[in-house]
């Protein structure tokens, strides 16, 4: 199997942490990066960059030649989910673009990094596996149907070698654009942050990394991954980090109806003023419908070793404050082992 690989999305959260995982088998990838994209991640790295736009198919098809593997961590993310027809259009158009590029450049392989989102409930009950798949689109929300929507896209390539991966919600230490880790930061910095309760799949993005060095030089792709590190219910694990940061514990969750309502609100006035919304409909989509994840399958095939979850966000805690996303830490400290985060399950 060809050594060189093309990452697309190296400079985001999961991409950065991708790069070292490859590193850590022996290969040292080519970073695709955007004209106008922050690069300053990849460079502390002195990682090897070439120009992959999405939408300039010239520049895939130039950044691909004579890669083996493209890692593909860059689809669409909509920052709202005012416009599901023209976010699974824009996301599907893209797709397109880097597997065609893909095939005109000779790939071999193509990994695509979705979502533990397109994960469907387990006949029966119980930790939803591989084979777990929506038969029909999930009509839970514009990230739900995109995700879903480029995942079959990816299922149905034939002139290549495909496998989709999906990590559940990452967490750790990297995460400038504050996004799965919001909810967990705003706890910790004495906010009380409205949500839903339900089922959340968390995995520290650095095992993430790991995985996706070790998926490129595995023998064979399983069509299909999933990745994370244990599944939780929202509102108990929010209560554990409260006690074990000493701060004050959440409110009671709201109501299904309500946490979207307020989520919908929260966008519309987002795309009205240029700003980011306080609360994320996808997130909000996410947590309600989210359903027990059993990874063992990648763990068994990537001999993973998944990081505790206290770890995890111990680390994410520490690395925030040296960010200055959160405030400084008191100066005696208030997070108490003897309250294990791993022990919250659905």
């Amino acid at each position: 199997m060809g050594r060189d690989v093309l990452v697309l999305g190296s400079n985001g959260f999961i991409g950065l942490h991708a790069v070292d995982g490859l590193r850590a088998v022996g290969i040292e990838p080519r970073c695709g990066r955007r004209a106008r994209s922050n690069i300053l991640g990849l460079r502390s790295r002195k990682a090897q960059m070439v120009r992959a736009d999405l939408d300039a198919p010239d520049t895939l098809r130039t950044a691909m030649a004579g890669c083996g593997t493209v890692l593909h961590i860059a689809g669409h993310y909509p920052r709202t989910s005012h416009d599901p027809e023209g976010s699974v259009a824009l996301g599907l158009r893209q797709l397109d673009a880097a597997l065609d590029a893909a095939a005109a450049a000779g790939v071999r392989r193509f990994i695509y990094v979705s979502s533990t989102a397109t994960v469907a409930p387990a006949p029966g009950g119980g930790p939803a596996d591989e084979s777990c798949v929506f038969a029909e689109c999930p009509d839970f929300g514009t990230y739900h149907r995109l995700k879903w929507a480029m995942e079959q896209r990816v299922a149905a390539e034939t002139r290549m070698e495909t496998a989709t991966v999906c990590p559940a919600g990452c967490l750790g230490p990297g995460d400038l654009r504050v996004g799965t880790s919001a909810l967990v930061l705003a706890l910790v910095a004495g906010g009380d942050p409205p949500h839903p309760d339900g089922v959340v799949s968390l995995v520290d993005v650095r095992d993430v990394g790991v995985a996706l060095g070790r998926l490129c030089v595995a023998e064979t792709l399983p069509p299909r991954l999933l990745l994370s590190g244990g599944s939780h219910r929202l509102q108990p694990l929010l209560e554990r980090i409260a006690d074990r940061y000493g701060v004050a514990p959440p409110s009671s969750p709201l109501p299904a109806a309500e946490a979207v309502a307020r989520a919908d609100a929260a966008e519309r006035k987002a795309l009205a003023t240029g700003r980011r919304p306080t609360m994320s409909r996808e997130i909000v989509d996410l947590i309600i419908h989210g359903v027990p994840i059993d990874a063992s399958r990648a763990a068994r095939l990537l001999d993973l070793r998944w990081t505790p979850l206290d770890r995890t966000i111990d680390d994410l805690v520490a690395w925030a404050r040296r960010m200055r996303l959160l405030p400084p830490a008191p100066s005696s400290p208030t997070a108490s082992p003897s309250v294990p985060l791993q022990e919250s399950r659905p």
